[in-house]
């Protein structure tokens, strides 16, 4: 059954309050890279400072244009050194910074003569129609001109696809591409600085076609309403290694996606709770500044969080991609925002795209599944390992020989071109949030929640990476965006592992003691902390058919010890609503942990932990509320034989963490 259409009965009204509102600040137009922001410059004393914007540099002098108009001349050598550098970036920028590239396949550029904007690939001017337009063109773009178009989600012309594949095996290809020359390693592309301690970095969006990044921010102090928002975005060509141009436009907007021009971004409405992720917007990058083009909300017929977008990404230069928390799946003509095709998905899945991008992959039906972005047939699908997963992500590795998907305690891998499980690694117990994001530094290695490297073929956590806000990849190279407040931050570029953390893994992975579990470990049982003799036994036999179908022996002179208890926890209020009712109601509960871990040496190497409060319940006939919670007031025992325990661990060190941390700052890692 397609989607609906759903008409916004109060459109007009938001488009006149948001015509108000840009009457109440000027938004600042996307300005080359000669600045067109105010900030704080300082002399080398640092004694005298100046609230001014860059004008230009020109034989060691350097013009500002203080708040009042007035312009002054400093020599560049007096400016303290922090200053020095942010003016010689500026001054050093190219006088057109939105000049569209070619992009990787066919060019759909359209110039115009004289003196009016370049437009955007694929896009239309704002407020004008077209065959293949819908709304009605009002609105405002927060620049003084005409608004973006308003376009209703139509889906009765969109194909519903469905999630089983028209082949009977799993058989893939993928031609690795071709790896864009990316600028010089460890070389950082300077990004104004932040302009308000309130300015939050709001994302970081990579498009290899055209080997462009968009940084953005968002402004919202507290107090103000959402109105007074403001979005900062800041686009940078990764490929030479320059910041392109920066500027401002009324509202609370996330980047999610950049089109293969370069020169359009997908942008996101970014407010707190659920159902305030779900308006898109187009923003085209002109000569002239942002032209906020085409506006839409895709799922407005759906409720609360399941309208939201946490997922998109333009899968060529004509059509983009979505994903909403309710799991549609859809495919779009970006020039109109006109849905082409839709599907039933996991909800809250993020699918991948290849490195060819021929292939969206993605899980539905409790399968992993992949798209054919040309024909759109699901040309492959396997179940998954062990059914459901909540929130799962998905990556491919740079030369497409790997799909991963990491969702919240486990990590799968799997041969690209033929669909075998290559890796099943659980994080139950390692302390990983995953988060959302994920990618692949190489064939071998994933960065997990932005943060946590791991090696795909030992299954070691190697290393933490802090102090950035995000992290993306561009030809074999990670790019982290960090943010600075009263100085520049920066996009900084770096192979992973980093050499430090290379070199570590070496000499890790050939220690005698680096794994402390791994098939033939002879394990020590302790069942001493299960409160029930009656059950202590059962829980004994149990996890010892389950550590030798392992590979494991059980022996009181193991090397790693493997400890099981129940404890009594705190009694609890807990809330239940009940289907087809309003309201909830709320049970005192007393609450129950059943605890394994793996103790290596003193130290915790693996946890896990399960309570006996159910999240869910159904009710036999006759039973009450009161009576089922009463019966499940006891440990858990059952649980013991159904988690699922680890077949390797690394050999722990503090706090169960990776073999090392760095920093990553706006000069590299540290």
């Amino acid at each position: 059954m397609r989607p609906e259409p759903h008409d916004l009965s109060q459109g007009a009204m938001r488009r006149w309050i948001a015509a108000i509102v840009a009457l109440g600040f000027v938004a600042a137009w996307f300005a080359s890279a000669a600045g067109a922001e105010v900030r704080t410059w300082a002399d080398k004393s640092g004694k005298f400072t100046i609230k001014a914007k860059f004008v230009e540099l020109s034989n060691g002098k350097v013009i500002l244009e203080r708040e009042d108009g007035k312009q002054l001349t400093i020599a560049l050598e007096k400016l303290s050194e922090a200053d020095q550098k942010v003016a010689a970036d500026l001054g050093s920028s190219e006088s057109n910074p939105f000049e569209a590239v070619k992009p990787a396949k066919k060019s759909a550029t359209k110039k115009k003569t004289g003196d009016e904007d370049e437009e955007a690939p694929g896009a239309k001017p704002a407020g004008k129609k077209g065959a293949a337009d819908e709304g009605d063109g009002d609105g405002d773009d927060g620049e003084g001109g005409e608004g973006p178009k308003v376009v209703t989600t139509d889906w009765s012309g969109a194909t519903e696809l469905l999630p089983s594949s028209t082949n009977e095996k799993w058989a893939l290809s993928i031609a690795a591409p071709e790896q864009p020359v990316a600028a010089k390693k460890g070389r950082g592309i300077a990004l104004p600085g932040k302009i308000d301690f309130f300015e939050k970095p709001s994302g970081l969006v990579v498009n290899p076609a055209c080997g462009r990044a968009v940084v953005g921010y968002f402004l919202d102090r507290p107090g103000q309403g959402a109105a007074q928002a403001k979005t900062r975005i800041v686009l940078c060509d990764l490929k030479s290694g320059k910041r392109l141009g920066a500027g401002m436009a009324p509202g609370k907007m996330a980047p999610l996606a950049l089109s293969d021009s370069g020169t359009q971004v997908l942008m996101r409405r970014e407010e707190f709770g659920p159902g305030n992720q779900d308006r898109l917007e187009i923003w085209a990058l002109t000569r002239s500044g942002i032209k906020r083009e085409l506006e839409w909300t895709p799922h407005d017929d759906l409720e609360r969080g399941d309208r939201d977008v946490p997922w998109a990404s333009y899968v060529d230069e004509e059509r983009l991609a979505t994903v909403s928390s309710g799991g549609i799946l859809a495919i779009w003509k970006a020039a109109s925002a006109k849905p082409l095709a839709f599907m039933k998905i996991h909800g809250g899945c993020r699918p991948a795209l290849s490195p060819d991008r021929k292939y969206l992959a993605f899980l539905a039906d409790k399968q992993v599944c992949v798209l054919d972005l040309a024909t759109l047939d699901v040309v492959a699908a396997q179940p998954m390992p062990r059914g459901h997963m909540p929130w799962p992500t998905m990556t491919f590795t740079p030369r497409g020989t790997r799909l991963v998907c990491a969702a919240f305690d486990r990590v799968y891998a799997w041969d690209t071109a033929t669909g075998a499980l290559y890796r099943d690694i659980s994080l139950e117990g390692a302390k990983i949030v995953i988060g959302g994001h994920f990618i692949a530094p190489s064939e071998n290695h994933v960065l997990i929640g932005n943060s946590c490297l791991m090696d795909l073929e030992s299954q070691a956590r190697i290393w933490t990476y802090e102090g950035h806000d995000a992290a993306e990849m561009f030809a074999g190279v990670c790019w982290f965006a960090v943010s600075g407040f009263n100085s520049p931050g920066a996009l900084v570029s770096a192979t992973l592992p980093h050499p430090a953390a290379r070199d570590l893994l070496e000499k890790a992975v050939h220690s005698p003691d680096f794994f402390v579990l791994r098939p033939g470990t002879t394990v020590m049982l302790n069942v001493a902390g299960i409160q029930d003799p009656g059950e202590r036994q059962k829980v004994a036999a149990v996890l010892a058919q389950r550590l030798e179908a392992n590979g494991c022996r059980v022996a009181p002179n193991g090397t790693i010890e493997l400890v099981a208890s129940t404890e009594m926890g705190k009694r609890e209020e807990v809330s239940y609503h009940t289907f087809g009712q309003p309201g909830s109601r709320s049970y005192s509960v007393q609450n129950y942990l059943s605890r394994l871990r793996f103790v290596y040496q003193g130290q915790t190497a693996w946890e896990a932990v399960c309570g006996n409060v159910p999240t869910f319940l159904s009710l036999k006939e006759g039973e009450t509320m009161e009576q089922h919670l009463r019966n499940s007031e006891r440990p858990n025992h059952e649980w013991f034989g159904a988690v699922e325990i680890p077949k390797m661990l690394q050999k722990p060190g503090p706090g169960n963490s990776t073999f090392g941390t760095s920093q990553v700052t706006t000069t590299g890692i540290r």
